[in-house]
């Protein structure tokens, strides 16, 4: 089987904005691509936050057999529009692209279910390392003394176990391994060889965070995308456009 997962828990005008063009864009693709739609209103935050619950909810559902072997979950954030032109299947067990603004995002990441990503799903959440780590400064992106796994939580909790460093100011993509590894330190569990065979790093098509002529400038931008997003991602403040979910790249 193979499910779309989607979060949608907002208390403001961006649920009605959801309900009304997002939602039924993401059953569209879903009849059309054959998915199964996952959408959930109601789920308690984890650690006082909702983003851990996209790997908490498909923890969840492994350890209850609702997956199971073989199926493939695909992770796309509320506020994102995939392009119905666009099947989201990859080859490897954990797939996720580097965004325009070139972070490892996890608002999309798609994942087969097996042994080695029910593993995955238990290191991110590891509540040993959350407890370790989740108070440790470092330099962030604007120069401040900050606690990362404070501010990106489970994307944190990736980069730490692919000892990605915190910020890059020449895009991951121009790295060594995507930059896996340009970090390490005591808390990075997977060597270069595993990450290799089992994640693939998409191109910046597949999580498109910034667009100059639709946000404006903003110097974060180092990763342009030259064809029309696959995934078009509204992150950091962007206007939540219904266009992407009416125009014929976007619908049926």
């Amino acid at each position: 089987m193979k499910y779309l997962f989607v979060m949608a828990n907002y208390p403001d005008w961006r649920q009605a904005f959801f309900d009304n063009y997002i939602s039924p864009h993401n059953k569209a693709y879903c009849k059309k691509w054959g998915y199964e739609y996952l959408e959930i209103n109601d789920a308690t935050p984890y650690r006082g936050n909702h983003t851990w619950n996209k790997f908490k909810i498909p923890l969840d559902m492994i350890i209850d057999k609702v997956l199971v072997d073989g199926d493939t979950l695909t992770h796309i954030d509320a506020d994102m529009a995939i392009s119905m032109d666009h099947d989201l299947s990859f080859d490897k067990d954990f797939t996720y692209a580097i965004d325009s603004c070139n972070t490892h995002c996890m608002g999309f990441y798609s994942i087969k279910i097996n042994d080695w990503t029910s593993s995955l799903l238990s290191n991110i959440l590891s509540d040993k390392r959350y407890q370790v780590l989740k108070d440790k400064k470092s330099i962030g992106s604007m120069n401040e003394y900050s606690s990362f796994w404070e501010i990106f939580r489970e994307q944190a909790s990736w980069y730490s176990l692919a000892g990605i460093k915190r910020h890059s100011w020449t895009p991951f993509f121009d790295l060594p391994n995507y930059g896996w590894h340009s970090s390490l330190n005591g808390y990075t569990l997977y060597d270069l060889d595993e990450l290799h065979e089992h994640v693939g790093v998409l191109p910046v098509e597949y999580n498109v965070t910034h667009i100059p002529e639709e946000d404006g400038e903003d110097k974060f931008y180092m990763n342009p995308c030259n064809v029309k997003p696959i995934i078009r991602h509204f992150a950091g403040g962007r206007k939540w456009r219904k266009e992407y979910y009416e125009n014929s790249l976007y619908t049926e």
